[in-house]
């Protein structure tokens, strides 16, 4: 998976010029801080090489790798954008000061400003951020500010802010979901015929040699009905090796084949397995929203289980071990690929021209739910360790009396949690582009 890295440091204030800035005030440290500005900052200008830089880079993904995985970048791209705007409405709904929204970071390429905020892009096209005034006692403001600042408001102002962006991904989830199930449809496991007749490497697969067409309806095996897809698989894989016979329906016509299943190495590693050599072509059948719902739930429940382990020494001593070895086959049903994947990994799974479009579209739901409740783990920098803070200095006040924590002594927990995010990020890319699964 992509580290969090956007929407973990999307709420720093802009460091007021040094004459505004307390004699006490250090600087803000790097895993809590914007891009650094300066007042005389390319503010309001446009850096046409840039804009060209990334549009070039955008045209290259269509024409290079093609529609399908242009438009999955662009819903990473949206996914991101709709966390900021997350923080921002709240920001500004609750009375905060805002002075920069901007896509990507880095340096500025464009910009412009209405009112108090400045909106924009930037040159490397990854996260965004939206800046946030008074943060924490780190992040000095100008003595006007403090009143809009984000460490003055109240407690549920605070926490609506902070958690605005994760609660953004569980909105767009949602969205996806409802899209996939209800307006798509999903495919029904009890209604498929042949959609594709492969064949293995060094041999022709049971289903070419039985002259198998895409189209061909398998009502059964030995006599067994194949209406479901899922036992229909099963009782092939048991069967490497064996003679099986195979009625299949032809438009008008009704076949019998007799046809000796290929041996091939197990999923799980442990002996043979059948196989025939077909891949089914479901009909899609459209459900109530209320799938959708359900659909957001198990895979919140499957994330919440998940992350863990993903971020468990066992996993980060796997990723370590395959960067230096690993199987040559990173099939989609091998064991190295249940390992963790990073964005360019999440493209290229869900960019696959054999997927139909809910698959995309469902791992991008599925990448929402993950980072929305990564993202609110209560560790700094991440935004559930603003919210912890917040949390924390609540209790702790009381009486007309308003605690502040010393961000200062969190620091060592922020650094170790962007290395750690950090190494599985730059493992899961290398990982990713030098053997890729599928």
């Amino acid at each position: 998976m992509a580290s969090p890295h956007n929407a973990v440091n999307s709420h720093s204030a802009t460091p007021p010029a040094p004459e505004a800035t307390p004699p006490t005030a250090e600087k803000l440290p790097w895993v809590l801080a914007e891009p650094e500005e300066r007042a005389d900052d390319f503010e309001g200008q446009t850096n046409p090489i840039g804009l060209v830089g990334i549009a070039a880079l955008f045209a290259l993904l269509w024409f290079g790798a093609g529609p399908r995985y242009f438009l999955v970048v662009l819903g990473l791209v949206v996914m991101i954008f709709l966390h900021e705007l997350g923080h921002y409405l709240t920001a500004k709904w609750t009375g905060m000061k805002v002075t920069q929204f901007f896509l990507f970071m880095g340096p500025r390429i464009w910009s412009f400003r209405r009112g108090e905020t400045e909106y924009g892009v930037r040159l490397f096209p990854v996260g965004a951020f939206v800046r946030i005034v008074g943060m924490n006692n780190l992040d000095p403001c100008d003595p006007e500010d403090e009143p809009r600042a984000y460490r003055n408001k109240s407690y549920p102002r605070r926490l609506l802010v902070i958690s605005a962006g994760s609660i953004m991904h569980f909105i767009q989830a949602l969205i996806l979901f409802v899209i996939v199930t209800s307006l798509i449809g999903v495919n029904d496991p009890a209604k498929w015929s042949v959609g594709r007749v492969s064949a293995l490497t060094d041999q022709a697969t049971p289903a070419v040699e039985a002259g198998l067409m895409p189209g061909d309806d398998i009502i059964a095996i030995d006599g067994v009905d194949t209406t479901q897809w899922d036992e229909t698989v099963e009782y092939i894989q048991d069967r490497p090796g064996q003679e099986v016979t195979l009625t299949v329906v032809r438009g008008a016509e009704t076949l019998t084949e007799t046809v000796t299943l290929a041996e091939v190495d197990a999923v799980d590693g442990d002996g043979t397995s059948g196989f025939l050599g077909v891949g089914p072509d479901f009909e899609r059948t459209r459900q109530s929203p209320v799938e959708g719902v359900k659909l957001l739930g198990e895979t919140t429940w499957v994330a919440l289980t998940s992350i863990p382990q993903f971020l468990s020494p066992s996993t980060l001593g796997q990723l370590a071990t395959l960067l230096f070895s690993g199987s040559e086959d990173v099939s989609l049903d091998s064991e190295e690929a249940q390992r963790p994947v990073s964005v360019v990994g999440a493209v290229r799974l869900a960019g696959q021209p054999d997927f139909d479009v809910t698959v995309p579209l469902t791992l991008l739901g599925v990448f929402n739910v993950f980072i929305g409740i990564l993202n609110m783990l209560p560790l700094l920098p991440l935004d559930g360790g603003h919210a912890a803070i917040a949390t924390y200095e609540r209790i702790r006040s009381r009486k007309g009396y308003r605690h502040h924590v010393d961000v200062a002594k969190l620091l060592p927990v922020a650094y170790a949690v962007v290395g750690l995010l950090g190494f599985i990020m730059v493992s899961t890319v290398i990982l990713d582009i030098v053997r890729p699964i599928g």
